[in-house]
């Protein structure tokens, strides 16, 4: 066997988290799409249980975003994970991915985040030790904020001034890299939609039923629990 072939690549490990309030068919969309373009030898669906930057109230219960999740993430091979629903408090990522590191030993461990929430990473809590165990897939969403043909250079401007300024970008691998924090990868996805829960939950609450925007059995749920009412 060739020397090359027999070395094995570290295991990749891919975190997609959000409140998933509700989950929708864009968020099944970016899973299937992280499966086929990164290929994870795991993928790890975290719902939130509060987010430092939404209020609480604006959340339903973690059963039912547990609930619908299951159900919208029903034959794909994903993780579930309810670890930040089992920590008191307010949920931040520097945790989660601190208390993951600790369960894939050596692996590779990436962070999805969207566009929008990528030009806010210098305000999260521990940014810089954060990307210290997990790099970024900052997956676009066209239609919204910065748009779909974010320009790289947009990307590395914000990474070097807000970040740290050893971020380049490097061809072989299609990101950006640093000597000592993680890489930062960028990830286009055409979405099915570009609504966000807030406007799934406004067409609920105007009496109208998505049915084009979510899982046929997580719309079944919503109304059968009256959520979102």
């Amino acid at each position: 066997m060739d020397k090359r072939q027999s070395k094995q690549r570290r295991s990749r490990v891919v975190i997609f988290g959000g409140t998933f309030n509700p989950v929708h068919l864009a968020h099944t969309h970016v899973v299937k799409e992280l499966l086929r373009l990164i290929v994870p030898d795991r993928l790890y669906v975290i719902p939130a249980a509060v987010p430092p930057h939404k209020q609480s109230r604006e959340i339903i219960s973690s059963e039912h975003r547990v609930a619908m999740l299951e159900m919208a993430m029903q034959g794909l091979p994903v993780i579930l994970s309810d670890m930040e629903l089992k920590r008191e408090g307010k949920s931040y990522t520097v945790d989660t991915v601190r208390d993951l590191r600790k369960e894939v030993d050596d692996a590779e461990i990436y962070l999805t985040m969207g566009v929008d929430a990528f030009f806010e990473f210098h305000t999260w809590r521990d940014d810089r030790t954060i990307l210290s165990m997990a790099g970024l897939i900052v997956v676009t969403r066209p239609g919204v904020g910065h748009g779909a043909d974010l320009p790289r250079d947009v990307m590395g401007r914000y990474l070097t001034d807000r970040i740290d300024p050893g971020y380049t970008w490097d061809n072989e691998s299609g990101g950006f890299v640093h000597p000592v924090l993680c890489s930062v990868i960028p990830l286009t996805v055409a979405l099915v939609s570009p609504l966000s829960s807030t406007d799934v939950r406004t067409c609920i609450e105007q009496g109208d039923r998505p049915t084009d925007l979510l899982h046929p059995k997580v719309l079944r749920y919503i109304e059968d629990k009256g959520l979102y009412r």
